[in-house]
């Protein structure tokens, strides 16, 4: 087994193989190597932090959405004034 090793701007789907011929009929593993930006960790750990309470969640009941909003400003106008 041997490599072929080059760099090139993907520019579409295609990258072209230079004297490809030898290698018609070959089985090969391709690996394509791409820099990518630095990943921000406090947004893998705002992730993570988000996949928990999720998990936390599964187990409580369901929330009730049924809210009675003139119930609710009345108890607000009460409060404040």
């Amino acid at each position: 087994m041997y490599a072929i090793e080059f760099e090139t701007e993907i520019t579409n789907k295609y990258i072209e193989l230079q004297d490809y011929e030898k290698l018609i009929n070959k089985h090969a593993k391709v690996i394509v190597l791409v820099k990518d930006p630095i990943i921000d960790t406090s947004q893998a750990d705002k992730i993570e932090y988000f996949k928990t309470l999720i998990n936390t969640r599964k187990n409580l009941p369901p929330v009730e959405n049924k809210v009675d909003i003139i119930k609710l400003c009345n108890e607000a106008d009460s409060d404040i004034f």
